[in-house]
């Protein structure tokens, strides 16, 4: 089973990204490695990307939503400078799946694959938050969202170029690998029973 992992990135060059929302962004020069900063030392370390992984710039969020700044990887691309991966739209208010990631994938398996690290991404924003708190703990919406998930469909043109995301202009952040985030899920659910 997939077990995608969560990538909180940021901008090493100010935050160029709000003008950008409506084009497609891809994250170039795969073979390079985004910085880490670690008590004001810049190091580099072995940063892995994946089709079905998902991508957070914290620095994004402008309080629209709490997937605003989340992006699902998807497969990867070939340009004429190099490989890419495509950074798909996620959903503003509550994930959306885009249609090029699902499209190959069984619908019935997206809560096993996509629960735990959509759940971080929001824990991220405020420790005690989780998905079913989007649906107001709505259990029949919830269940609904997973049943008949929303799928993100491109709403007209492309807002102009793509944006090419370097990989080297990239902060990493920290990652969530697939197996952290589920055990950082169970972690949460138990909080929340103590509570």
């Amino acid at each position: 089973m997939l077990e995608p992992s969560v990538h909180f990135l940021g901008f090493r060059n100010s935050n160029p990204g709000y003008d950008r929302f409506n084009v497609l962004w891809q994250l170039v020069d795969l073979d390079k490695q985004p910085t880490t900063v670690d008590r004001e030392t810049v190091t580099t370390s072995d940063f892995r990307l994946a089709e079905g992984d998902l991508v957070v710039f914290p620095s994004l969020l402008s309080g629209a939503g709490e997937f605003e700044a989340m992006r699902f990887v998807g497969p990867k691309m070939t340009l004429s400078t190099g490989d890419a991966f495509p950074l798909l739209t996620a959903g503003i208010e509550f994930p959306e799946f885009p249609s090029l990631l699902i499209q190959h994938m069984d619908i019935s398996s997206l809560k096993d694959i996509y629960e735990a690290p959509f759940n971080a991404v929001l824990q991220e924003q405020s420790p005690k938050y989780n998905l079913k708190d989007i649906f107001s703990s709505d259990e029949e919406a919830y269940n609904e969202f997973w049943n008949d998930p929303p799928v993100a469909r491109r709403r007209g043109p492309s807002g102009g170029d793509p944006w090419q995301i370097s990989l080297s202009e990239c902060i990493w952040i920290k990652t969530l690998e697939g197996k952290s985030s589920r055990d950082k899920m169970k972690n949460a659910e138990a909080d929340k029973v103590e509570l």
